[in-house]
């Protein structure tokens, strides 16, 4: 081998490592569903749908939902609070309280 023939196969290892490191963007098909509205697997998506089955009729606690999601989605408890907190300030969930035991819990309703 030649000079040239290793300077080119470097430079095109160069380029590959390159586009691998620098790509930007989601990086998998699969991050780009779950954490969008409107797809089945996605947490908020599916407490959503709970939304949609009238679920939220009755003021739920965060504990409510993760245990009515738990055989769907098995998360932990801090996920589905997050996920309800952003429903609520996209305004797709109401807020209220709830009282469980002789103390005042956030709840959700629709």
């Amino acid at each position: 081998m030649d000079q040239k023939e290793i300077n080119k196969q470097i430079f095109k290892r160069i380029g590959r490592l390159e586009k691998v490191i620098f790509s930007k963007g989601i990086k998998s098909d699969r991050d780009k569903k779950e954490f969008k509205i409107g797809n089945k697997t996605g947490l908020p998506s599916l407490i959503l749908e709970l939304r949609d089955g009238r679920f939220f009729r009755q003021s739920q606690s965060v504990g409510d939902v993760h245990k009515k999601l738990l055989p769907i989605y098995p998360c932990s408890i801090n996920r589905v609070d997050t996920a309800l907190r952003r429903l609520k300030e996209r305004k797709k969930l109401r807020i209220t309280n709830k009282i469980i035991k002789d103390k005042k819990v956030l709840a959700y309703v629709w």
